[in-house]
C-alpha cells in the first residue's frame, strides 16, 4: 500500500524506493504528473509549470525552430538525468532543451522520454526563473544549482531568462567551465550554439 504525503503543491510518494535512476524509469505506478527521484531513493511529484514560464519557453522554442528540426526542441517534456546537488533532485525537466538527433533514437530504444547520464550531452537548455529573493530556492536553482549539473553534462549553451530581475544570463562552456554574459532591454543575444539565432533580450523577457 502506498502512502503519500502532501506539503504544498509537491506529493511525496514514500512506498517506493528506488536504487537507481534506470528503477525510476521503468516504474511509472500511476505517478499523476512530473515526477522527481530524490537521492533518498524517494520520488516526489513536482507541480506542473506557471503560464509564464510556459510562454516564455514556447517564445524561444518559436525563434529556435527556424534553425533546427522542431523535433529537437522541447519544452518541459524530457526529463534529465543529473548529478543531485543543492536540492538533491536526480532528475529535471528543463523548460526548454534541444536534443541531438541522435537522442530520438536513444529514447525509442528505452521507451523513455528521458536523457540518462553517459548520453550524449543536449545540445541547448534553457530555464526560467520563478519569483523569489535571492536566498530562495527558486532562484538557487537556477543560478546554482542547475548551473553547475549542466556544466557537469557539458551542455554546450544554458540560458537562464528571468523576467522579475529582466535579464538573460547566457552561459557557454569553454574548456569544462561556464563563461558567463548577462543580456537586458535592447541588447542582442546571439547564440554559440547556433548562430543564425540572434534575439534581443527584451523579445524573450516582455513577450
Amino acid at each position: 500500500m502506498k502512502l503519500r504525503l502532501y506539503w504544498g503543491s509537491v506529493m511525496a510518494q514514500t512506498a517506493a524506493n528506488f536504487i537507481t535512476f534506470t528503477d525510476f524509469l521503468a516504474d511509472s505506478s500511476g505517478r499523476p504528473g512530473p515526477s522527481v527521484l530524490l537521492t533518498t531513493g524517494d520520488v516526489i511529484t513536482v507541480p506542473t509549470e506557471s503560464e509564464l514560464n510556459s510562454y516564455l519557453a514556447t517564445v524561444l522554442q518559436m525563434a529556435l525552430i527556424k534553425f533546427v528540426p522542431l523535433r529537437l526542441v522541447k519544452t518541459h517534456t524530457v526529463t534529465l538525468e543529473i548529478e543531485p546537488t543543492g536540492d538533491n533532485w536526480r532528475n529535471r525537466y528543463p523548460d526548454l532543451l534541444v536534443l541531438r538527433p541522435e537522442h530520438i533514437d536513444l529514447m525509442a530504444e528505452t521507451k523513455q522520454a528521458a536523457i540518462q547520464l553517459g548520453m550524449p550531452a543536449p545540445q541547448f537548455v534553457a530555464e526560467v526563473v520563478s519569483p523569489g529573493p535571492e536566498t530562495s530556492d527558486n532562484y538557487r536553482r537556477d543560478y546554482d544549482w542547475k548551473r553547475r549539473q549542466y556544466e557537469h553534462w557539458e551542455i554546450p549553451e544554458y540560458w537562464i531568462i528571468d523576467p522579475v530581475r529582466a535579464k538573460v544570463t547566457v552561459l557557454v562552456l569553454e574548456q569544462g567551465h561556464y563563461r558567463e554574459e548577462i543580456y537586458q532591454d535592447e541588447q542582442w543575444i546571439e547564440s554559440s550554439v547556433f548562430p543564425k539565432l540572434r534575439l534581443q533580450a527584451n523579445s524573450i523577457l516582455i513577450a
